[in-house]
C-alpha cells in the first residue's frame, strides 16, 4: 500500500511539473522561452506576415542580443530572413515590432546606414559573412525571402485552440449572457478576456464567423467603468467608438467581414438575447468535475449607486424569481436639458403585493408616475426633470420572475 501511495505521489508531481512546463504547438520550436518556426519558402514581407497569422503568430521579433543569436540558431541554411519590424523614419525609435510591443529603440542590430526608409520600410536579418546578425532595410514588395514566425509559449493540453497559456472554445449554440458565463465556469474558465492585439488576432483567425458576434467577458460596472468577468486588468480595448454608447451590460466581438469592424467589440443592450460565446480556460490545469462556481455579476443594480444617462436594471435574480421581502431602490439621473425615458418589459410580480413604484424625481416625496404589479406587457414613461426614483418591494409570500428595465437620456420638450 505504501509503495502504491509513493507511486501516486510521484505521478501527481510529474503531472504538476508537466502542466507548468512551457511548450510550443504547431511544429514550433522552444528556444529561450519563445516558440519559433522557420519557413524556407521565399515570399514578400506581406505574405510572410499572413502566413504567420494563420498560426496566430507574428514574424519574429528581436528584443535583445540573445534573441538575435536565436534567429541565427534556427535560420539553418537560410541566408536572409524577414523580421517582424517596420520602419517609418530613419530612426530606431520609429521602427516598430509586429507584436505591438514597441520600437527598436532599446535594442537593435542595424548595419551602418540603416534603417533607411528610402530603400524600404521592411527589415531583414542577414546570416552572411561580415553582415551576419545584422539588420538591413529592404523594399517590402520587391524581394522574396524565407521567414521565421513567433508564438508565445503555452502549456500542454488536448484542447484544439491553445495560445499563450489558455485554451479557447467557440460555442456553436446561442444562449443568454449569464448562461454563457456559467457554461464557461463548468470548464474552470470564464467568458474570454482579451489583453493584446495578438490575442485578439488569434481569436479572430480561428473563430467561425457568426452574424451577431460572440459574447465576451467584458461588462459595464455600475459606475460605468469597464471590467472583465475573470477579474483580469482592463489593459486593452477594441470597443468600436461609433458604437460606444453605454446602453448595455455586456459585449460581443465581431469576427466576420461586413458592416461592422472585424475584431471590434459592441455593446449589447439586452443581455437576455442569446448569442454564441467564447470561453477562455487555463491550459494544462486539471478541472474538477464540479468546480467552484464564480458568483455571477449583480446585474440587478438593486440598491446600487446612482445610474447616469443610460443603462439597464432588473429585479434581483432576474430572469429567475426574486426573493421574498425585497426592498430595492434604483436612482437614475441625467444632466442639462434632458429627462429620463424608462422602458420596462417584461414585467411579472405578485398582483397588488409585490409593487414597483416610479417617482418623477430623486425622492419618494415626488409625484408618483406609476404603481406597477401583476402581469404587464410593456410600460413606458418619461420624467419631467433630470431624475427618476424607482422602488420595488415584495411581501413575505409568493415570488415571480420580476422585471427588466432600460433607460435613456432624452431631450425634454417644453410645453
Amino acid at each position: 500500500m505504501q509503495a502504491i501511495a509513493a507511486l501516486l505521489l510521484i505521478w501527481l508531481a510529474n503531472v504538476a511539473i508537466s502542466s507548468n512546463t512551457p511548450v510550443c504547438k504547431n511544429g514550433f520550436t522552444l528556444i529561450n522561452n519563445k516558440c519559433l518556426r522557420l519557413f524556407y519558402e521565399e515570399v514578400i514581407h506581406r505574405d510572410a506576415e499572413l502566413s504567420c497569422r494563420n498560426y496566430g503568430a507574428t514574424l519574429v521579433t528581436v528584443k535583445n542580443a540573445q534573441d538575435n543569436q536565436d534567429v541565427a540558431t534556427i535560420a539553418g541554411s537560410a541566408k536572409l530572413i524577414w523580421l517582424g519590424l517596420s520602419c517609418f523614419e530613419d530612426s530606431f525609435g520609429k521602427c516598430f515590432w509586429d507584436d505591438a510591443s514597441g520600437s527598436a529603440n532599446s535594442y537593435n542590430s542595424f548595419s551602418g546606414g540603416y534603417p533607411n526608409v528610402q530603400v524600404g520600410q521592411c527589415v531583414y536579418y542577414s546570416t552572411q559573412g561580415v553582415l551576419a546578425g545584422k539588420w538591413i532595410s529592404e523594399d517590402c514588395e520587391r524581394y522574396r525571402m524565407p521567414y521565421i514566425c513567433e508564438l508565445p509559449t503555452t502549456y500542454q493540453d488536448s484542447c484544439s485552440y491553445n495560445y499563450n497559456g489558455y485554451c479557447y472554445t467557440f460555442s456553436s449554440t446561442a444562449v443568454p449572457f449569464v448562461t454563457a458565463q456559467k457554461i464557461c465556469e463548468l470548464s474552470c474558465g470564464n467568458l474570454v478576456s482579451i489583453h493584446s492585439p495578438n490575442e485578439l488576432q488569434y481569436i479572430v483567425n480561428f473563430a467561425p464567423f457568426v452574424d451577431d458576434g460572440y459574447f465576451i467577458g467584458a461588462t459595464w460596472k455600475n459606475n460605468y467603468s469597464l471590467s472583465w468577468l475573470d477579474d483580469s486588468p482592463w489593459d486593452y480595448d477594441r470597443i468600436d467608438p461609433s458604437f460606444s454608447v453605454k446602453v448595455g451590460y455586456c459585449f460581443t466581438i465581431y469576427t466576420g467581414v461586413g458592416s461592422k469592424i472585424t475584431g471590434s467589440w459592441y455593446s449589447v443592450d439586452n443581455w437576455e438575447i442569446p448569442n454564441q460565446y467564447i470561453c477562455k480556460i487555463p491550459a494544462g490545469v486539471p478541472c474538477s468535475p464540479a468546480p467552484p462556481v464564480t458568483p455571477t455579476p449583480n446585474l440587478s443594480n438593486c440598491n446600487g449607486p446612482r445610474m447616469m444617462y443610460s443603462g439597464v436594471f432588473t429585479s434581483p435574480n432576474y430572469p429567475n424569481n426574486y426573493d421574498n421581502n425585497e426592498d430595492c431602490t434604483y436612482l437614475i439621473s441625467t444632466l442639462g436639458p434632458y429627462g429620463i425615458f424608462l422602458f420596462i418589459a417584461p414585467f411579472s410580480t405578485e398582483h397588488k403585493y409585490d409593487v414597483v413604484t416610479i417617482y418623477d424625481g430623486p425622492t419618494t416625496s415626488h409625484k408618483v408616475l406609476a404603481h406597477l404589479s401583476g402581469e404587464i406587457g410593456i410600460s413606458m414613461m418619461t420624467s419631467s426633470g433630470n431624475s427618476l426614483l424607482v422602488t420595488f418591494k415584495s411581501d413575505k409570500t409568493n415570488t415571480f420572475s420580476g422585471f427588466s428595465a432600460r433607460f435613456y437620456s432624452t431631450r425634454l420638450i417644453n410645453d
